[in-house]
């Protein structure tokens, strides 16, 4: 792929390198004989012999320095290469089931295809690259030196050559055990990820430091560590043993050679210098090769890693373009269920949402209510079961199409370190609506507060990528992402506790909000707060233990569903004094 996408670019360079290191090695082990016989030439004066030695050296590292230039040529196209699959992986995370980037298995592929194409030219694809140019490169050398040495005698030569192989022999050891146990190296990164990734994180920084988590993170993260000492202790001790064996080999190897050309008694002083300066630097390319070859060997682990990434399932915007697509948003849910692992989230549940109609998702934490949602909106594949809507089951509908048809508030929604135009239009720039931007900013009581900014909707939120950036109270939060949600104009409006964050008066002017923009809208709302909806106008799904046990107005509920008035009654006694004043 490397080759295809710069194609002539890439093998002039290439070739050139090759050339000028072949040249470069050549001319840097002959540099020492040069010497040797220029000094020993009778006819020449000492400073025509110092000129001419420091004139060789001259040209020699140019050459280098031409050589480092075209080295520095092929790591920039490296560089621009591997940030090519940067696009690929976000195109690939942003189709993925939310299920998916949930799970354990999930998260660690992840991680691991992260690894593969964030890491620099050390790790991943590219290592790959830039270690397959050194292979190239080294090889070139090495038969040029080969060569050279097999003109003075093809012993030495063929000595050096073999030992190497030996040397590579004792490489194969190490390989094999780095490749037998990459796995468990994979699994401990990949949970110490998460540790950096929960202390780094905005939304767990206050918690953790007021609970004074320290201890608890110091005594998990040290236990991962271990883990990850003892793996890299067992692969330091073997690779010492294998470089100990390694660097024998190759003094043995130097040894024999000088041996030899001795024992042939017509080399010259010069001769011997090159083969000395020749053995080294090719030993050295050998050392080069092998590492690079090991390089490449171990990185295909992380591109293996990164394939498994790519071959899971994931869903294409294909209808992303096509024209808006609208509805009754009419809802109908039958016997949906939904697992992870063995265990039911949410089960059996059946329903059915009128268009336009208000519904209201009461029950206690854990009942699964937001499992729900999530389901409702496609983020989540039933295990069992089909949310329809109009009549079509959305496990056929591209994200596009949802995006399109279902605007949905989470509690845990995230404001980005973007713009607040950005932020409510979820869009590039280009295609942002200003005049609907400041539209619904208005409607949902933000107006003059933005307008009042410096730069208006154009005003950073966080300080991640611009350090004028402004901060959101959690009642303006709130707002803002309704406003988004006013923004989608879509058929079917899912808020999950919308005004966890409001104060009463606040949370009342809200709701009216809700009826005045959403009033010929589907709107299905998830809340703790009963008061708040107690109306003839919604329909109350009531959960517990992950299904529907009941649904109907509040006032029915009331009469007829004693969990419902359990609830009812609970929250009652809270506003009007508690359990004691409610007994009085």
């Amino acid at each position: 792929k490397f080759a295809a996408k710069y194609r002539l670019k890439f093998v002039v360079i290439l070739l050139g390198l090759c050339l000028v290191e072949s040249v470069y090695v050549a001319g840097i082990s002959l540099l020492p004989s040069l010497a040797v016989v220029l000094i020993q030439a009778k006819d020449l004066k000492l400073a025509m012999v110092i000129l001419t030695i420091l004139l060789a050296g001259v040209v020699v590292y140019a050459i280098r320095i031409f050589d480092l230039f075209l080295q520095q040529r092929l790591t920039l196209l490296t560089f621009d290469f591997r940030f090519d699959y940067v696009p690929v992986f976000s195109e690939h995370i942003f189709g993925w089931q939310q299920s998916l980037i949930d799970s354990v298995k999930g998260k660690a592929v992840i991680d691991q295809a992260y690894e593969a194409i964030y890491n620099g030219q050390n790790i991943g694809i590219g290592a790959i690259i830039a270690q397959t140019v050194t292979l190239i490169r080294t090889g070139c050398q090495i038969i040029v030196l080969l060569g050279m040495m097999g003109i003075l005698s093809i012993w030495p030569a063929a000595i050096v050559l073999g030992l190497n192989l030996l040397q590579y022999a004792f490489q194969r050891i190490g390989n094999q055990w780095y490749f037998n146990h990459k796995g468990e190296q994979n699994r401990i990164t990949s949970y110490q990820s998460y540790f950096v990734r929960t202390l780094m994180k905005r939304s767990t920084g206050k918690d953790i430091r007021l609970f004074a988590m320290f201890d608890l993170f110091h005594q998990h993260f040290i236990a991962l560590i271990q883990k990850l000492v003892t793996w890299q202790r067992h692969y330091s001790n073997l690779s010492l043993i294998i470089n100990l064996g390694q660097r024998l080999v190759n003094v043995i190897g130097l040894a024999l050679s000088l041996l030899i050309l001795i024992a042939l008694r017509n080399v010259s002083i010069a001769s011997l210098l090159f083969a000395i300066s020749a053995i080294q630097t090719l030993n050295l390319n050998f050392g080069n090769f092998r590492d690079a070859y090991v390089t490449v060997g171990k990185n295909l682990v992380f591109v293996d890693n990164f394939r498994k990434f790519m071959v899971f399932p994931y869903r294409q915007d294909s209808d992303a373009k096509e024209r808006k697509v609208s509805g009754s948003g009419q809802i109908e849910v039958q016997h949906l269920s939904y697992q992870v692992n063995g265990t039911e989230l949410v089960h059996d549940i059946n329903f059915f949402v009128e268009p336009g109609e208000k519904v209201a998702i009461v029950g206690e934490n854990g009942a699964g209510k937001s499992t729900l949602v999530k389901l409702l909106c496609g983020l989540y594949t039933p295990s069992s079961g089909s949310v329809s809507i109009d009549g079509q089951d959305i496990a056929t509908w591209a994200p596009a199409t949802m995006r399109q048809r279902v605007a949905v508030e989470f509690q845990d929604d995230v404001i980005l370190h973007f713009t607040i135009a950005e932020n409510v239009a979820c869009t590039t720039p280009q295609q942002i609506d200003t005049a609907r931007v400041k539209a619904v900013l208005a409607e949902v009581e933000l107006g003059d507060f933005v307008a009042g900014l410096p730069n208006g909707i154009q005003t950073f939120i966080g300080n991640e990528l611009n350090e004028n950036g402004i901060q959101l109270s959690g009642g303006q939060k709130d707002k803002m992402l309704f406003a988004r949600v006013l923004y989608r104009q879509a058929d079917i409006n899912i808020l999950d506790e919308p005004t966890s964050a409001l104060d009463p008066i606040s949370e009342k002017q809200f709701y009216a909000l809700v009826d005045a923009k959403l009033s010929q809208k589907t709107t299905i709302i998830v809340t703790h707060r009963l008061g708040a909806l107690a109306t003839e106008n919604v329909k109350i799904l009531v959960m517990k233990d992950g299904t529907a046990i009941a649904s109907g107005s509040h006032r029915w509920l009331l009469a007829n569903c004693d969990y419902y008035r359990k609830l009812w009654s609970a929250q009652r006694s809270l506003y009007v004094g508690g359990d004691r004043h409610e007994a009085s």
